[in-house]
């Protein structure tokens, strides 16, 4: 999908540390367990150095990534600058910390993305007065490399180690705003660049897809992690269809889409990695879609149903208290539903509840990070850490 840019000026950081802490808070306790403590919990030394990512947990390993700034002092000025810290999963311990300046370069005016590679490695776009640059830094904290590149304002970490910059506001000759895709090895060498339309998805770091031409007869054009041209694919006579909000990636390679045809309304088709098509599936016009790992679901007639490259794999009927009907998905590959006062997080095989949050009353916000571990950001730069009890006996 595509990203939902985060800047970095003081104000506008604090709304995106709320949007991506899930951005939801009302009435009620945090557990209905009364002695539902934290395992841990940071409290930054400034109100200025607040969280701006929600935690990220490297996979296969003990590590946890805290986004931050910090303040660096020169002889005028006092400059915020980003930091990632890697703490102990079980402790919060920090094990280190890496700051995105160094000095004798031009103080960073902002730091405009920031990607996690499935290996541990960091990258940050960061723009200064000599320019915009692209870091990367390993699972150890120590810089791999950085590289001058052109401006941009979206970071990908691809599945094959590649790095995709966009430009989402490049202007061309003719004064034509077009955005723009750059992408580089996971050593820094430039691989490709390319004109992209308007409307573009990153599809779960596998695939980079445009949309040409008007609503009713547009074609897709997919390309690999390098920018490298896949295929073309056209769909149905009449389809109206929006790539930027409704593709997925699903059974390890396919495409997943929605689409409104004139005749049959809401539908969903996939797409293979050459562009076959696979199947068609007919759905309501307000369900809700989401993959959820290789699988996806689908939430209908107040009912919510998981289907796999076999089929149908559990429905149950479900009341969700959301009024948009949204099913998300956990970096864990679990089911995501909520309401006003709460949170809940169900099985994709079964659709139990494993772990229900009630919201607190003093307006904070959350996190679920997977594997039953939950994140509570107070005033933007205090963090909680938790880790859940399984619901027992849900149906």
């Amino acid at each position: 999908m595509r990203k939902r840019r985060v800047t970095s000026t003081f104000l506008i950081t604090i709304f995106a540390v709320f949007y991506l802490f899930s951005g939801v808070s009302a009435a009620n306790s945090i557990s209905p367990s009364s002695d539902f403590k934290p395992l841990w919990n940071i409290s930054n030394e400034s109100e200025l150095d607040m969280f701006l990512q929600a935690p990220y947990h490297v996979p296969n390993t003990n590590i946890v990534y805290l986004h931050t700034n910090t303040s660096v002092n020169s002889e005028t000025k006092s400059w915020m600058v980003s930091v990632v810290s890697a703490v102990d999963k079980t402790t919060g311990k920090k094990k280190w910390s890496f700051e995105f300046y160094k000095k004798g370069m031009p103080y960073p005016w902002t730091t405009s993305d920031f990607a996690y590679s499935q290996s541990g490695s960091i990258y940050a776009l960061v723009k200064d007065g000599g320019g915009s640059r692209l870091y990367s830094v390993n699972s150890s904290g120590k810089q791999n490399w950085v590289i001058n590149v052109p401006d941009a304002q979206d970071l990908y970490a691809m599945n094959n180690g590649t790095v995709l910059l966009i430009n989402s506001d490049k202007v061309d000759s003719k004064g034509n705003r077009t955005p723009w895709a750059y992408a580089y090895s996971q050593n820094g060498k430039k691989m490709g660049e390319k004109s992209l339309t308007q409307m573009y998805s990153v599809i779960d770091g596998q695939y980079l897809v445009t949309q040409t031409g008007p609503f009713g007869k547009s074609k897709l054009e997919v390309f690999g992690p390098t920018l490298n041209r896949l295929f073309t694919y056209t769909p149905p006579a009449g389809a109206v269809l929006y790539v930027d909000e409704m593709s997925w990636r699903i059974n390890k390679s396919d495409i997943l889409l929605r689409m409104n045809l004139p005749k049959t309304g809401n539908r969903l088709i996939a797409i293979d990695s050459k562009g076959k098509t696979l199947w068609g599936k007919n759905i309501a016009g307000d369900a809700s879609v989401q993959s959820i790992g290789e699988n996806y679901a689908v939430y209908e007639n107040n009912e919510l149903s998981v289907f796999g490259a076999k089929g149908l794999i559990v429905k149950k009927p479900i009341q969700l208290g959301d009024p948009m009907n949204v099913v998300l998905k956990t970096t864990d590959n679990k089911i995501r539903i909520h309401s006003e006062n709460w949170m809940d997080i169900l099985d994709p095989i079964t659709l139990n509840i494993m772990y229900h949050i009630p919201y607190d009353e003093k307006q904070m916000t959350y996190y679920y990070a997977g594997d039953g571990y939950l994140y509570l950001l107070k005033n933007g730069y205090q963090l909680f850490q938790f880790k859940l009890d399984k619901v027992t006996n849900s149906k």
